[in-house]
């Protein structure tokens, strides 16, 4: 179990293998996780945040790109102990060749986590026709005075996009890559952190 006490944040690379970990975050502290998934084989990545302090709060990122024959699987825990707890959790997938990408995700919400704010969310864009992509989401909530959102949403790849792009003299691969980069960086608008968010834009995107 890794503890978080003040504000922490923390970037993981993943092109292979199994991750499982768990976050206990403390009173009063922030845990942003990000996790940059990039693999053509299977991944297994089951990452547990405990919010167990008061007050205590996580933002929780995946960018997943799959290729080749790649199979990924997700499975998230946000689990709110402490009354005034706050997680929100993004993830999101771009898929090309015939990966496909599996996610699950939890929200547990103990009876004393009163005003607990849980948000939840899964995208997916899918650039060829063999990739596949699918969502399950599950509510465990004990507490009566809560709010907790979640939502999935899998897209095609959008030809009229790339026909945009390639009338101003980009060509196709080039376009292609341009819009699953920005399907992903567009989930660092959950960062509310400057600093946090520049940092991340800095290691994942190389943008100085």
């Amino acid at each position: 179990m890794n503890t978080i006490t003040g504000k922490k944040l923390v970037i993981k690379n993943i092109t292979h293998g199994e991750l499982r970990e768990d976050y206990a975050i403390k009173k009063d502290s922030h845990l942003t996780l990000v996790y940059v998934v990039i693999g053509s084989s299977d991944i297994f990545l089951s990452p547990s945040i405990h919010l167990a302090g008061e007050n205590s709060s996580a933002t929780l990122l995946g960018l997943v790109s799959g290729k080749g024959d790649a199979h990924i699987h997700i499975t998230t825990l946000q689990h709110h102990v402490a009354k005034n707890t706050t997680s929100n959790l993004l993830v999101k997938s771009v898929l090309s060749d015939s990966s496909r990408c599996v996610y699950e995700g939890g929200i547990v919400v103990d009876a004393p986590a009163q005003k607990t704010d849980a948000y939840q969310r899964n995208e997916n864009l899918l650039l060829d026709p063999n990739t596949k992509a699918t969502s399950s989401p599950a509510l465990e909530i004990l507490a009566n005075d809560v709010r907790c959102t979640h939502g999935a949403v899998v897209k095609t790849f959008d030809e009229a996009e790339i026909w945009y792009l390639l009338s101003r003299g980009i060509d196709r691969r080039t376009a292609r890559s341009m819009i699953a980069e920005g399907f992903l960086t567009s989930a660092l608008t959950l960062v509310e952190n400057e600093l946090e968010r520049i940092r991340i834009e800095q290691q994942v995107f190389g943008v100085s």
